[in-house]
């Protein structure tokens, strides 16, 4: 068998070999990718900016207990005497403060469940939307109860105890409406790329 010259180019006259017809290469996705949910509708992003503005409500609801402690304290301990006027003196201290802390803390931990819920809702999600409601339901029974523990205070930074607890809760129960709207329900409840 003679090897030699066996790899070597044909020469300039010598017929070249065809080449081989290469197979059809065809790539399959790995996974099927369906088209994304579309635009975020108009109500939803509405909802979220009602959800925002209470927060902001809430916001300067904790800052008037922050900074005007002392005197929300005063009034809500001068309230509770004049309804009970054989009352403790330090017994009615304790329960302005402990008001004053109850409404701070619990619309804390209902703002914070709020974010954990707008958090997670997207395409797919539909159970945040309903973790949201549970939330706003909570969160509009606290602000009632927040404006009723808070009136004596009513007179302290414009009024801000008395009307702003009712207009959180008004802006949460409308966030919270527009959450089921037609349109954020069908966003919701579509499944997406993401």
């Amino acid at each position: 068998m003679d090897t030699v010259g066996e790899h070597e180019s044909p020469g300039p006259g010598a017929p070249h070999r065809p080449r081989p017809p290469r197979p059809d290469v065809v790539v399959a996705p790995l996974h099927v990718t369906t088209p994304g949910p579309g635009p975020v509708p108009r109500t939803l992003t509405a909802a979220l900016t009602a959800w925002a503005a209470s927060f902001a409500v809430f916001a300067a609801l904790a800052a008037v207990l922050t900074f005007d402690y002392q005197a929300v304290a005063d009034a809500l301990a001068a309230g509770m005497s004049t309804r009970n006027p054989t009352a403790d003196p330090t017994a009615v201290d304790q329960a302005a403060a402990l008001s004053m802390l109850g409404v701070g803390g619990v619309g804390m931990l209902l703002v914070l469940a709020a974010l954990f819920a707008i958090a997670r809702l997207r395409p797919g999600r539909a159970r945040a939307r309903m973790w949201l409601a549970v939330v706003g339901a909570l969160t509009v029974v606290a602000s009632v109860t927040a404006w009723n523990l808070l009136s004596d205070a009513g007179n302290i930074a414009v009024g801000l105890l008395t009307w702003g607890p009712l207009l959180q809760a008004a802006l949460v129960v409308v966030g919270t409406a527009l959450l089921f709207a037609p349109s954020a329900s069908g966003w919701l409840h579509r499944r997406g790329t993401s």
